[in-house]
């Protein structure tokens, strides 16, 4: 009674509203609520940690694993000690581990208990698993794509940019020329720089101005060698077993011996050159010499 209106806000009722929405706010939100959502954040299991791990361990393996093999497929020289591994197989192993570590993301979820909130559970292996498939569909799209590579090594080491060195080198693998190197004609061939022969041992090169000119120059070079060695059959000169080495702006001829020597020495690929019986000019692939 001592107490006006004005002071309990009779006609506002601001004082009576405001208290039961507080108790409410109170009962909603309560310590016991704050607990359970503590302990629901803090329930966990052994097996699910233990899972985790394992995944994260597989999921960084599949990670290695999947960039080896897009790396193999990119570049296959790049990684001395996989040179000789099939690609397919470093592919398989990366799918296999991508595998494992999926089960184990899978298990780890499935062993948390009911209670307790599955957020962020086995997120390290699933973020290895999308960069492990990532580098795995390059590594396979590159395989299909360019079964030899997209950055191979280059293993034409021939002087062609100097005739003398190119005789030079050639003699170090055939023996020296006795009777000296003797310059041809080009016979009309575009882009032909020069033509040597050597009589003692027998061997001849051309080299060409540029890899373009050389593409399109070294299939009239080959039909004339094998009309030479189809026109000269009988002779005992044209006797023996010929191979023909080739670069990327030069060519050799030459015994088969020595053009496997000079061949450990510039690189590049040998062919063997055979003598049509009709001098059209046929010749046949043996890059296994």
């Amino acid at each position: 009674m001592g107490k006006s209106s004005e002071e309990y806000d009779f006609f506002e009722g601001a004082e009576y509203e405001d208290a039961p929405q507080s108790q409410r706010s109170r009962r909603h939100s309560g310590p016991h609520s704050s607990g359970r959502r503590a302990a629901k954040i803090k329930l966990d299991s052994p097996t699910s940690k233990i899972l985790r791990r394992l995944a994260l361990v597989t999921g960084l393996c599949a990670v290695a694993s999947s960039a080896a093999s897009a790396i193999h497929e990119i570049a296959p020289y790049a990684i001395s000690f996989l040179v000789e591994v099939p690609g397919r197989y470093i592919a398989l192993t990366a799918a296999v581990c991508i595998g494992l570590t999926l089960m184990f993301v899978i298990g780890a979820r499935a062993t948390m208990p009911r209670n307790s909130t599955h957020g962020g559970v086995g997120g390290g292996g699933i973020v290895t698993i999308v960069l492990a498939g990532a580098f795995l569909v390059v590594g396979v799209a590159v395989g299909v794509l360019f079964p030899q590579g997209l950055i191979l090594p280059d293993n034409d080491k021939a002087p062609v940019e100097s005739a003398a060195q190119m005789e030079q080198g050639i003699e170090q693998a055939a023996g020296q020329c006795a009777a000296g190197w003797q310059g041809l004609d080009t016979g009309g061939i575009p882009g032909v720089s020069t033509v040597q022969m050597c009589a003692e041992p027998r061997v001849a090169f051309v080299s060409f101005e540029s890899e373009s000119m050389a593409a399109v120059g070294k299939a009239p070079i080959k039909v004339k060698i094998a009309e030479l060695l189809n026109q000269y059959s009988d002779n005992e000169n044209a006797q023996g077993d010929w191979r023909l080495l080739t670069g990327k702006r030069w060519m050799v001829f030459g015994e088969a011996d020595k053009m496997t020597a000079l061949q450990q020495q510039w690189g590049g690929d040998i062919e063997n050159i055979a003598a049509p019986d009709d001098a059209a000019g046929a010749t046949s692939s043996d890059s296994g010499q």
